[in-house]
């Protein structure tokens, strides 16, 4: 069903209810500012699940014109839900249970009927459900309640995302751009804040843990991925990149945490469908010819990507003939990101895409990667190569052990790290600042200083004879090593 279809059901289906509804009589005659009572009681039901005072912020964040959708489709699903459970159920109720009774009952029903809604608490629930209740009672206003429902999930899609802090002392700032929906009570967290979930994401970990054999993969880490961004996800080997990407592709489960995809368990077909997945290892039927592959995995979608467009734009047209047994390691590359967008993919989950991969072949796949995040798509790319990640990712988290060290764009990186990189050969170095990092292999040395040009000064006056003089800015590996120490 459409978004719009989806507007028109709820619309009706709230309009259905609203009328069949018995009315109820008022304990607090508010007349037409019954509203206003729903909107304090959605801010302060928020308030009390989020355990945070509401940021001013939350309501800049993101583009205009997606806020004022947002808010017009939380609105009419929240006049469904209340028609339903406030003005009929709760309406039906009050004359054989009494206020009290069908209050409960009501609300009982209503946390029930939500229990399946992945990372939602029936707590939760049954605290919104008995607010929005009082509300509908004390007033005996469904705009009422609809309004303190409204408010309750406004704030909820935008206003936690303002004040998510950092995970670790060395994690950049988040950007805002996920819908939380607030925990009622800490989970063993640091300073017992409580978990949050964010459901907006094209994926997403919330405080996800996975050990195999005891040894610890992953370590709480919260990730996301959002639509139209590159997020390029680094780390030495053992890092925990594959196993993030597999939690979040439901191939494994985690331990403790949650994992999302398109708001559903990764493990759902349904959500699946719509994602193209490259992971390290790649094999095909190798007697199958490389048009017969493609066409086998167009199969299986009910609106695939031309072939010869495939072919096209992965530079496979030439060997489309050719037995996937007798391509190269960069062909069997191309075809497998091919294979990923066949079925028009809304995200891409690339481990190492372009492992063989020449330097003509990489950039290619660059291009094409970026073009399709430029129109919507959701990019999860792991990767070694620090050039790779510098050129292409919109947002880059280093893994380390498993646990995120790192998180933000490739300027805020460079940014934070607040050096230059000075280059040159000399057979010692001079005294070095106390905040400057040095790197040195024989003669050749890469200092980081915060101030490059005083460094330098000093060199002169050291007497030392050096030559090779090269100062520049961080490259995205320089930052990581001066802000890691070079640990990472």
């Amino acid at each position: 069903m459409s978004a719009l279809a989806r507007l028109v059901a709820w619309g009706a289906s709230g309009t259905l209810a609203a009328a069949l509804a018995p009315p109820i009589a008022p304990l607090l005659p508010l007349g037409p500012l019954a509203p206003l009572l729903g909107v304090t009681a959605g801010t302060l039901v928020f308030a009390a699940l989020a355990r945070r005072r509401v940021p001013s912020a939350a309501f800049a964040a993101g583009r205009r014109r997606r806020l004022v959708l947002r808010t017009v489709v939380l609105g009419v699903k929240s006049f469904q839900e209340e028609a339903i459970w406030r003005a009929l159920v709760l309406g039906a109720l009050v004359a054989a249970l009494g206020r009290a009774g069908a209050l409960a009952a009501s609300t009982t029903l209503f946390a029930a009927a939500h229990m399946t809604n992945q990372g939602r608490r029936a707590a939760v629930h049954l605290m919104t459900g008995t607010m929005f209740g009082l509300v509908y009672l004390g007033t005996g206003r469904l705009s009422a309640a609809v309004a303190a429902h409204a408010t309750y999930n406004g704030l909820v899609g935008f206003g936690v995302g303002a004040t998510s802090p950092p995970q670790l002392s060395l994690s950049a700032t988040r950007q805002p751009g996920c819908a939380l929906i607030p925990s009622p009570s800490p989970r063993n967290r640091p300073g017992g804040d409580p978990v949050v979930l964010r459901e907006s994401c094209v994926a997403q970990l919330a405080a996800a843990s996975k050990a195999y054999g005891g040894i610890e993969a992953l370590a709480n880490v919260d990730l996301e991925l959002r639509r139209g961004e590159v997020l390029g996800l680094l780390g030495p080997n053992g890092a925990g990149k594959s196993t993030a990407m597999a939690l979040m592709l439901g191939l494994r489960r985690p331990d403790r945490g949650k994992a999302h995809l398109f708001d559903a368990d990764p493990r759902d077909p349904a959500a699946r469908r719509h994602i193209g997945v490259v992971l390290q290892d790649v094999g095909f039927p190798p007697t199958l010819r490389v048009h017969e592959v493609v066409d086998l995995v167009r199969a299986h979608f009910p609106r695939p990507a031309p072939r010869d467009e495939l072919l096209e734009r992965l530079d496979l047209t030439d060997v489309a003939g050719r037995q996937t047994g007798g391509l190269s390691g960069g062909q069997r590359r191309r075809l497998a990101v091919a294979l990923a967008l066949a079925g028009r993919p809304k995200a891409l989950f690339l481990d190492e895409p372009t492992a063989g991969l020449d330097a003509n072949g990489r950039r290619a796949l660059w291009h094409e990667l970026a073009d399709f995040a430029s129109a919507g798509g959701a990019v999860l790319l792991t990767t070694q190569q620090l050039q790779e990640a510098e050129e292409l990712a919109t947002r880059l988290v280093l893994l380390v052990r498993g646990r995120i060290v790192l998180e933000g764009s490739v300027p805020e990186i460079r940014a934070r790290a607040g050096m230059a990189a000075v280059r040159l050969r000399a057979a010692r170095l001079p005294p070095l600042p106390a905040a400057a990092l040095a790197e040195s292999r024989l003669d050749r040395h890469v200092v980081y200083v915060a101030d490059p040009d005083a460094f330098v000064r000093e060199l002169v006056r050291s007497g030392l004879p050096f030559h090779d003089l090269e100062v520049s800015r961080l490259s995205l590996e320089d930052a990581f090593v001066a802000l890691t120490g070079g640990h990472a």
